[in-house]
């Protein structure tokens, strides 16, 4: 019995210590990589029909443009513009564009979204990029954030050509 105890004092310390040295130890194996992917909820793949609920949820004033999938949101004194694919029946997002009200200083900015998205910021002549969720393009060029599903807009740029 007083080995028992002595067995099981070790192993929880031995968890203490490991939980210590690398606390995402616990989460499970389907979170431990889990990358945001989203602009306040709105995630490019989402549904026309999930986006109105999203908006009902949570009480967003968005009205939708005369005659397209495309809607238009102030939350929180940001100006969203999210666009839906028109010839697909579900209507999916393929681009979330988020214009901010009062941006951050740019250092503090890209700092704070790369901590958000769990992703390593890109220079680039424009901006800052990322490489979030399933392949998603993240830009900021210091006044708005874009979220883009560059495999569905290309493929919409294609279309458009034909």
């Amino acid at each position: 019995m007083k080995v028992a105890i002595v067995v099981a004092g070790l192993i929880v310390v031995a968890v203490a210590a490991i939980v210590a040295i690398q606390p995402s130890f616990l989460k499970p194996a389907s979170l431990a990589h889990v990358k945001k992917s989203d602009i306040l909820g709105f995630s490019p793949g989402m549904t026309f029909d999930e986006t109105n609920k999203l908006v009902g949820q949570r009480r967003y004033v968005c009205r939708k443009s005369q005659g397209s999938h495309t809607l238009e949101c102030d939350i929180n004194g940001a100006k969203v513009t999210v666009e839906s694919e028109e010839a697909d029946d579900r209507h999916p997002i393929w681009r979330v564009h988020a214009t901010l009200s009062n941006p951050a200083a740019p250092d503090a900015a890209v700092k704070s979204i790369s901590e958000q998205f769990n992703a390593q910021a890109v220079k680039e002549r424009e901006g800052w990029t990322w490489i979030v969720g399933r392949g998603f393009k993240l830009s900021y060029d210091g006044l708005a954030l874009t979220l883009v599903d560059e495999a569905a807009e290309a493929r919409l740029r294609k279309e458009a050509k034909r």
